[in-house]
């Protein structure tokens, strides 16, 4: 069993390592073609979780290992639903954002319908869709 495992490991690593140079080459040619681009991905987080934190931190390190220019937006656990979806409104509309990820769960101390703002973010930035 043990032989298995290290190969299963072993195979997604080599996966993840496959895509990450996918996306390296894909995010450099684009950025040839287009010097003035800069492709921008926004993560929302409401309140602290320490567990969302080591995602997060992740998520940042992958996207900037591909080029990537992350904004983290964190949110105190004061967030209401109203003050969230205006935060994923501006994201939506900004230019500067490609991608949007809301990470989960919401810890707000407010009651927030994270299906509602999770189907806010426009399909052509959502992530996580």
């Amino acid at each position: 069993m043990r032989a298995r495992a290290h190969t299963h490991t072993h195979t997604h690593t080599h996966l993840y390592r496959e895509i990450r140079e996918g996306l390296i080459k894909d995010v450099s040619v684009l950025k040839e073609q287009l010097p003035d681009f800069a492709p921008g991905l926004a993560i929302v987080q409401v309140g602290a979780r320490e567990d969302s934190n080591v995602y997060i931190k992740m998520k940042i390190n992958a996207a900037r290992e591909i080029g990537i220019n992350v904004r983290r937006c964190q949110l105190p656990n004061t967030t209401t639903e109203i003050e969230l979806i205006n935060k994923v409104t501006k994201l939506n509309n900004d230019p500067n954002i490609h991608g949007i990820i809301v990470q989960m769960p919401l810890d707000s101390i407010n009651k927030i319908n994270s299906h509602l703002i999770t189907d806010l973010v426009f399909p052509n930035k959502d992530v996580d869709g």
